[in-house]
């Protein structure tokens, strides 16, 4: 299964935001792209894992800076690539400061974003996953993109972001230890979630409800458990970005 990167740009300048959705769209790369005008919205919308790469343009107008808003970024995240966009390099040493992996100048070539890209790409091909037998050979899943595994019979079922899915014959006991518990929870024999897409748990139901809607329930002896592993997720996750 081909990766895919997701991309937030962040650009307040239509010909330029048209020059870069361009060249995204007839990359190498599979990409997708979210576009915001402003750092402030990009920052309202962000939650931890949800891109592989930022296209920032630093100078944008009625907003806080990119510079500021990578720094916010940082402190719950200081793995995400980050790509500065700018007519000039006065920001170099800023950039340095927040281990971008690249500084662009205005107008975006289709070589130097492509570079940007496959920077983008290798390290995400080295992020955390999950390796599985499938068809006789082993298949590797990035963890951010799992948004929960079930158990059914013999087989478990990886539900993947985009509502994607893929099956395979295993046993999720068996492959729990690949799971770091610091972003899986497993709150029943036939459950294993990635924490960063629960948007709640429903306390009635007694289930972690994710992002795409579905229940997933919670054994009771485990409902303390879940409710503090939570906790502790967006802890960990969300104070940088009050």
């Amino acid at each position: 299964m081909p990766q895919t990167l997701n991309i937030a740009v962040c650009e307040d300048e239509a010909a330029e935001t048209v020059l870069l959705c361009d060249i995204l769209n007839h990359s190498d790369i599979q990409n997708t792209y979210t576009v915001f005008t402003d750092a402030d919205s990009f920052l309202a919308s962000y939650e931890y894992g949800k891109y592989d790469l930022l296209l920032m343009d630093i100078y944008m107008k009625d907003s806080i800076t990119s510079i500021e808003a990578v720094s916010i970024i940082r402190e719950t995240d200081a793995d995400i690539p980050v790509a500065f966009i700018t007519i000039s390099t006065e920001h170099a040493l800023e950039s340095y400061r927040l281990s971008a992996i690249g500084y662009i100048e205005k107008p975006v070539s289709a070589a130097e974003l492509s570079n940007i890209l496959h920077l983008a790409m290798l390290k995400k091909s080295d992020a955390p996953s999950l390796y599985v037998k499938r068809n006789k050979s082993m298949e590797r899943l990035a963890l951010s993109d799992i948004m929960y595994i079930e158990q059914r019979a013999r087989q478990i079922f990886i539900h993947l972001k985009e509502n994607e899915e893929i099956s395979c014959y295993e046993k999720l006991s068996d492959l729990s230890d690949q799971l770091p518990a610091e972003l899986f929870f497993l709150p029943h024999k036939s459950y294993a979630v990635n924490l960063s897409y629960v948007t709640r748990i429903d306390t009635s139901l007694k289930c972690f409800v994710m992002a795409d809607d579905t229940n997933i329930p919670i054994k009771r002896e485990l409902s303390g458990k879940a409710k503090k592993a939570l906790e502790r997720y967006y802890f960990d996750h969300t104070r940088g970005l009050k």
